[in-house]
């Protein structure tokens, strides 16, 4: 069998050009550390390579939403820390302002004190993020969340929404807060009633926040629930130098006795259907004294009013409503600055103080149930955080298995593949000498 001395030149030169193809393939290899150049190498390999590092790609972004979040989240909680501080010194300022040996002018020093702690409360209320981002406007995080237009009166202009950051496949986390959540809807009274001071009662009576005994039955009241206890002082039939004060439960909305069912107001000179005692529960129900004129009721509520009330003196009971912190600190700056000498002056201002106490504390205790919220929402960043993180080292394994080169194999291949191609080019140099045209 005859061989054409041009297949002997191809077969040689496509040899040579092959084992050259590998070595230079293995040079890559060995400079790259990776075993797949293209995907052509190995496609599944390749494609699983994709799906992972884009995998890890999203991973590494959900890491960094998830910082993000938290250090937002981190800002907003340290404002509230402050908030916190700040209602805690204004309550203490409510507290030595009742100290009756204080005078009217040292009253009014006092409101100098709550003008700056209602500034910086205003101040907290509008922080931003260092980015012009503010943390309680809703959604609206460029927004300035609340504006002035007199002292107590502020307006919110952000809204109800929450900014929220992607921290994984499945959540969506929630960074900001609404501020009128925080700093506006806040429960009045006892958080289900209130009771307040008529301004124009005469008596040194104080009434208590009041007490729910039982909050399904307060929901069977007749609605709207605005109620008052009004009271009646005259003279004792069998010591005519004492007096004696009664006092009637009212359905304002009616205008009609809770406990007798008698229409209000009754005649002059009548005694209304209870016997008051200073600090005795007035409840809200049908006792065994009361006459027996109205079917069996009871609203599940009571509270107590002490000192001295006189004729004709009110105190209303309704449904808990909305108030905001800044009105509540107007209203205390109002009162201590309209503080009046007397018995009458007294009483009005400690009903006042008490119902800004009591508001106060219900604006602490909102503050805190924000704070709660945000404290479990960042806890849940930190969970993310360490579910990032292995997934992470996962990934990376992963995808060292798949295109990580075995070193020492394939240095152990280059040299094999060199020797062969020195020796085809060694084998091809010496087929060239075999030509009859050498000898011509």
């Amino acid at each position: 069998m005859r061989i054409a001395t041009t297949t002997l030149f191809n077969r040689s030169s496509a040899a040579l050009q092959q084992h050259q193809a590998d070595q230079a393939k293995l040079q890559a290899q060995l400079s790259s550390m990776r075993k797949i150049l293209t995907p052509a190498d190995d496609p599944i390999a390749s494609a699983r390579v994709l799906d992972i590092s884009q995998a890890k790609s999203i991973n590494e972004q959900y890491a960094t939403n998830s910082a993000a979040a938290d250090s937002f989240m981190r800002l907003s909680e340290s404002t509230l820390n402050q908030v916190t501080a700040a209602i805690q010194n204004i309550q203490q300022l409510a507290v030595a302002a009742g100290n009756p040996s204080l005078t009217a002018s040292e009253k009014k020093m006092q409101d100098a004190e709550l003008q700056g702690r209602y500034q910086e409360l205003l101040g907290l209320a509008n922080t931003t993020d260092g980015q012009g981002n503010y943390l309680f406007s809703g959604f609206r995080g460029d927004t300035k969340p609340f504006t002035e237009s007199a002292f107590g009166q502020v307006s919110y202009n952000g809204d109800d929404g929450k900014r929220l950051v992607q921290i994984s496949d499945g959540r969506q986390l929630p960074i900001s807060e609404s501020g009128s959540d925080i700093f506006q809807r806040i429960k009045n009274g006892n958080g289900t009633f209130v009771t307040a001071y008529n301004s124009a009662n005469t008596g040194s009576g104080i009434v208590s926040p009041g007490e729910v005994l039982d909050p399904k039955k307060w929901q069977l009241a007749p609605a709207p629930r605005d109620f008052s206890i009004q009271f009646q002082v005259l003279p004792d039939p069998a010591n005519a130098s004492k007096t004696i004060t009664t006092y009637d439960l009212v359905n304002t909305t009616t205008n009609v006795s809770l406990i007798d069912g008698a229409t209000v107001p009754r005649a002059p000179g009548t005694a209304l259907p209870r016997v008051y005692a200073e600090n005795g529960d007035i409840e809200f129900k049908q006792l065994a004294t009361d006459p027996v004129a109205v079917p069996a009721w009871d609203f599940g509520v009571k509270m107590n009013v002490k000192g001295s009330p006189s004729a004709g003196d009110q105190f209303s009971v309704k449904p808990s409503t909305h108030v905001d912190l800044f009105a509540t600190i107007g209203a205390l700056s109002t009162a201590l600055n309209s503080y009046q000498v007397g018995a009458t002056g007294a009483a009005a201002f400690q009903n006042q103080l008490n119902t800004a106490l009591s508001d106060l504390s219900n604006s602490l205790g909102n503050i805190v149930t924000s704070q709660a919220s945000l404290g479990s929402r960042m806890l849940e960043t930190d969970s993310v955080k360490d579910t990032t993180e292995d997934l992470k080292l996962q990934y990376a394994k992963t995808l060292s298995g798949l295109q990580d080169l075995d070193y020492a194999s394939a240095l152990s291949d280059f040299a094999q593949n060199q020797m062969l191609l020195e020796a085809t080019r060694k084998t091809f140099s010496q087929v060239q000498d075999l030509s009859l045209f050498k000898y011509i």
